[in-house]
């Protein structure tokens, strides 16, 4: 039971440290690989055991009220407080002098590129959800021609997914994208289509994250650790034997399969329940440092833990507003 504990507390551990790159020099790090031993297994089967106990649980309807019912859908005030927050994130980044991400550095030639591209996503926001939508593609775009492709990766799917969802929800919310791009949001599925962009590419994101960052290059992992050891929860609370190797292994293979449950459609309320409520506590953790980064994570989340449901018979069908003549 003990350790049992240990392995859920731990779970909270899991978005403070997701982008590693942004603390750890990705060419200064110790080649190093994982454990293979018992623990090692036992992780596994923790792991891959909650998975299935979250697709079962969500599957056979056990507790349909929690897992089948989409909630606020009636209103757009969480979509409408993502386009506040991703406005508010380029203008930081501005601010700031970044593009995108700490780790992301644009070309002295280019960084106006950068600039002008963040600053029209905030600008146009004002009167334009789905125009600004477009300038998050463009910024995709952009930053995987201007930038090394393994450094973007890790970007690529939130930037797309918010993108091509603010292209859609847009008509839902502004005067100007109802009148322009009504017609285009019925076409490709509005409100509903927006809901499943987003899980898909957020759950994409983890996965590429727990892949690149933990599984793949274990050393890079172990050295964040190494400047930030209260991370791993399990040494945290007595557990020595639970090295940090073995907590990148836990915190790549929980984000991957997390991740991948997302893509599928698999216990959406739960694994989003469960990232929500991580995404909080890691926040009052690990203090004001990490915000601005996880900013749009935190409108997505709440998205999603509404709006992204797995379906029973009797569910109830998520509600879309009429996209007529105003």
């Amino acid at each position: 039971m003990k350790y049992i504990s240990l392995l859920f507390i731990s779970l909270f551990s899991l978005p403070s440290w997701a982008h590693v790159r942004w603390f750890v020099n990705s060419t200064q790090y110790t080649d190093v690989s994982l454990p293979v031993d018992a623990l090692f297994y036992s992780i596994l089967v923790a792991v891959l055991g909650f998975c299935l106990f979250a697709y079962v649980v969500t599957r056979q309807g056990l507790i349909g009220s929690v897992t089948s019912n989409p909630v606020m859908t009636d209103t757009f005030f969480f979509w409408r407080l993502l386009t506040v927050v991703m406005a508010l994130f380029f203008i930081l980044n501005v601010v700031l002098g970044e593009f995108i991400a700490p780790n992301l550095q644009l070309d002295t030639g280019r960084e106006m590129i950068g600039v002008c591209l963040q600053v029209a996503v905030a600008t146009v926001m004002v009167f334009s959800v789905t125009i600004s939508g477009f300038m998050i593609l463009l910024i995709a775009i952009a930053s995987s021609i201007l930038l090394p492709f393994s450094a973007v990766i890790d970007y690529l799917p939130e930037l797309i997914g918010i993108g091509g969802a603010l292209v859609l929800i847009g008509p839902y919310i502004t005067p100007f994208d109802k009148k322009m791009f009504s017609y285009l949001a019925q076409q490709i599925g509005g409100r509903e289509a927006a809901v499943i962009l987003l899980r898909f590419m957020l759950g994409l994101q983890l996965l590429i994250l727990g892949l690149h960052n933990k599984l793949m290059l274990p050393g890079l992992s172990l050295t964040f650790l190494e400047m930030y050891p209260y991370y791993n929860f399990f040494q945290l609370l007595g557990w020595e034997a639970f090295s940090h190797l073995h907590f990148v292994w836990f915190v790549g293979l929980s984000e991957s399969l997390l991740g991948l449950m997302l893509m599928l459609g698999f216990a959406n309320r739960l694994v989003m329940g469960l990232l929500a409520t991580i995404f909080l506590i890691t926040t009052y953790v690990a203090g004001p440092a990490d915000v601005l980064g996880h900013l749009p994570i935190f409108a997505i989340a709440f998205i999603l833990l509404c709006e992204s449901v797995n379906k029973v018979p009797s569910a109830i069908a998520v509600k879309t507003i009429d996209l007529g003549d105003t």
